[in-house]
């Protein structure tokens, strides 16, 4: 990820009970509000105590970091509600320009180095499952630098489909089979959907989706450079264990065991189940 940052939970204990009054904890989806337990809309916009500010808006960990490369677009999304109700419209629409800007770029690029790999679009990468409409320099017009017509559209189309999967930045869970990080919604490339254990890679995952839609493609290729390329395009070379790759659930890479700076405490089978911190 582009950037590393700190960020401090702070808990407000409110007592609410289920019979409106104080005393209790507030039930899930209420809050209270001058004593009373109050149910929230699902679109509501953000509504800090006095004195506190939202500073992170965190469903899926790596999209906003790196789909906004302007500090000040992020800083207001990390401010507001998943459904951004309430956002002024012509800030909103610039944020989601510059998201779908990134996101154009990103299949662009995977397309691009499918045909500098010796790739055909049937053999390389497919972004987000998509089959690259044209691959290395056939993506531009003659002067080797404007886009095609065809190129325009079909990264347009990338980047609105991926952009819906990961707007609002939720977590989605299908409960029709085992629920991991990289399970599909419906079994189908669809997006993904399932919920977080604390050993998944979720920056490798979710690179995958990205540039092979989990296809498994660049695996399978039976050309070796396509195989490193693939490592280089979809893990951060980071993993849970460098010496023991059974602990590494879903990492693209198998981590360098001589790095000291990788690895991490071994977490917990009991609440809060996270490990001791360094």
């Amino acid at each position: 990820m582009k950037k590393l940052f700190t960020i401090a939970l702070l808990s407000l204990a409110i007592g609410c009970g289920d019979d409106g009054k104080k005393g209790d904890t507030c039930g899930a989806g209420t809050v209270e509000q001058n004593g009373v337990c109050v149910v929230v809309p699902v679109d509501a916009p953000v509504v800090n105590p006095p004195g506190f500010v939202q500073i992170e808006h965190l469903g899926r960990p790596g999209i906003n970091e790196a789909l906004l490369i302007t500090e000040a677009f992020n800083n207001g999304y990390n401010a507001a509600a998943p459904t951004f109700n309430g956002v002024d419209p012509t800030t909103l629409n610039a944020v989601v320009g510059e998201a779908k800007t990134v996101l154009r770029a990103v299949y662009l690029g995977v397309c691009l180095l499918n045909g500098v790999a010796g790739l055909t679009a049937a053999q390389g990468f497919k972004p987000a499952g998509l089959t690259c409409h044209a691959v290395g320099p056939a993506i531009f017009e003659a002067d080797g630098a404007t886009q095609t017509a065809e190129s325009v559209t079909a990264s347009q189309a990338y980047a609105d489909a991926v952009f819906g999967l990961f707007e609002p930045d939720v977590l989605r869970v299908d409960t029709s089979g085992t629920s991991s990080y990289e399970t599909l919604c419906g079994g189908t490339n669809v997006g993904l959907c399932g919920g977080r254990f604390l050993r998944d890679d979720v920056i490798d995952v979710t690179y995958d989706f990205l540039f092979d839609g989990l296809s498994g493609t660049g695996q399978t290729v039976k050309n070796p450079p396509a195989n490193t390329q693939f490592t280089a395009l979809v893990s951060d070379g980071v993993v849970f264990d460098p010496t023991d790759a059974t602990l590494n659930v879903s990492s693209r890479s198998k981590g360098d065991p001589t790095n000291k700076q990788q690895g991490h405490p071994q977490v917990s089978n009991g609440f809060p189940y996270s490990a001791n911190p360094f």
